[in-house]
């Protein structure tokens, strides 16, 4: 199961980028070092030590006094003339036209010697050809080369194989507390994670969730025990109130105590269940029973129910489409929405019909009413959500209930109004 949140670093991603990081900078510090180490090979300063030593052997047409040129070492001259070619002097020298000739351009020649040439033309055809010997010096900066290449392959094994370690040692032990803290059941009380983790970290991590999850055991424990009292306490009055009424319709009663009786067996119905809803909805999603409720049946009852709230008015209930449709979800819960939606168009048509279709797993009422303004209704929703979460009042209780009961079923309700046409509520099931 993939946790990450799309965006989200992982800790092995930012360690491995710090090591690559790292070598990137080793590797550019090696090729500064292996540039200049080649820019030494064609420095000018051999031109300037070739220059000098052609001057002191044109001094007075032969070498200065004291200054006499070496038969040998790493700078050599020769005067070349009509004559034949100093047998001291690799040959491929006789062929170079005056001027400078580095390393570099003295590559095109073959020969295992590398040299710095700089041939002089003196008159009547003669030429000083004066060279110095780089060769050691190239054979040392390629070594040197050779090592920096050397120290990059190893670096980046070592690297490879810190980056390995470290997702080893990180990966696997946080994979194993990301695993029991999946393996929690919350059904289940007093339940801990295990602290035998040998990073002391993640065994700090692991007695901050245990302190945690102790804090919402006690809350949860609270919240269950105000329930069950609360739906105890409701039930038995509820219960007297519907015993109540049953024993007072037995009785003849004047004609004007008909509608206020009929309101309070109404609302001793719709508190019942409400209490089931809110019963229901308590429990964990999946560990409810599953039921079944044939809507287009219940559809029907419950518009009769609902007709009482037209009388006086010239409005009235069409039910345009009727399809079979069953959903799972209690009776109770399927009532308590769609009895909202009812409530809601009749309250608000005072003349024409209330169309109501249920048709490919959709609920549509259309009520008659003026229409209202759907983003300010949807911001007072919005506001009545949260006022009744903070004070936990009972305004906004329906409201509450429809957002609990479409988010568990994953049902959507989408509502459009229109002042010429009235409010549109369209519930999915499917």
């Amino acid at each position: 199961m993939n946790r990450r949140i799309r965006g989200m670093s992982s800790l092995q991603r930012k360690i491995s980028a710090i090591f690559v990081l790292f070598f990137l900078t080793m590797a550019l510090g090696l090729t500064v070092q292996g540039n200049l180490s080649q820019h030494l090979i064609v420095h000018p300063l051999w031109e300037e030590l070739l220059e000098s030593s052609t001057a002191r052997m044109l001094a007075g047409g032969k070498p200065a006094p004291g200054e006499e040129q070496p038969p040998t070492g790493l700078v050599r001259g020769w005067r070349l003339g009509a004559g034949p070619i100093p047998a001291d002097m690799p040959p491929y020298f006789a062929a170079l036209r005056p001027g400078y000739y580095d390393e570099e351009r003295m590559d095109s020649y073959e020969s295992d010697l590398s040299h710095a040439v700089l041939v002089t033309p003196v008159g009547d055809g003669e030429r000083i050809v004066m060279a110095v010997d780089i060769t050691d010096l190239e054979n040392y900066q390629n070594n040197m080369a050779l090592v920096s290449v050397l120290i990059a392959v190893l670096s980046a094994a070592m690297i490879a194989g810190s980056i390995a370690w470290v997702y080893r040692s990180l990966r696997r032990p946080i994979g194993v507390l990301a695993q029991r803290m999946e393996e929690l059941d919350p059904e289940q009380p007093s339940q801990r994670l295990a602290t035998d983790f040998a990073l002391s970290e993640l065994h700090d991590i692991a007695v901050i969730v245990n302190g945690h999850l102790e804090r919402v055991e006690r809350f949860i424990e609270r919240e269950r025990s105000l329930l069950d009292q609360a739906s105890h306490e409701f039930r038995t009055p509820i219960a007297v109130i519907a015993g109540a009424v049953d024993v007072l319709k037995l009785h003849d009663l004047p004609p004007a105590a008909g509608a206020p009786l009929a309101r309070i067996e109404s609302t001793a119905e719709n508190l019942t269940e409400i209490m089931a809803a809110l019963l229901f909805l308590s429990r964990e999603d999946g560990k409810a029973p599953l039921e079944t409720t044939r809507l287009d049946a219940l559809l029907l009852a419950l518009i009769d129910d609902h007709r009482h709230l037209l009388d006086g008015k010239d409005a009235h209930f069409v039910v345009e489409a009727l399809e079979p449709l069953t959903v799972n979800s209690p009776e109770a819960i399927a009532r308590i929405v769609v009895g909202n939606l009812l409530r809601n168009a009749a309250e608000n048509s005072y003349q024409g019909a209330i169309r109501v279709s249920l048709a490919q797993g959709r609920l549509s009422i259309q009520d008659s009413g003026a229409g209202f303004d759907t983003v300010a209704a949807a911001r007072r929703y919005t506001q009545a959500l949260r006022t009744s979460a903070k004070q936990g009042g009972g305004q906004g209780l329906g409201l509450f209930l429809t957002r609990r009961v479409c988010e568990r079923f994953g049902w959507t309700l989408a509502i459009s109004s229109d002042p010429a046409h009235g409010t549109l509520a369209e519930m999915t099931f499917v």
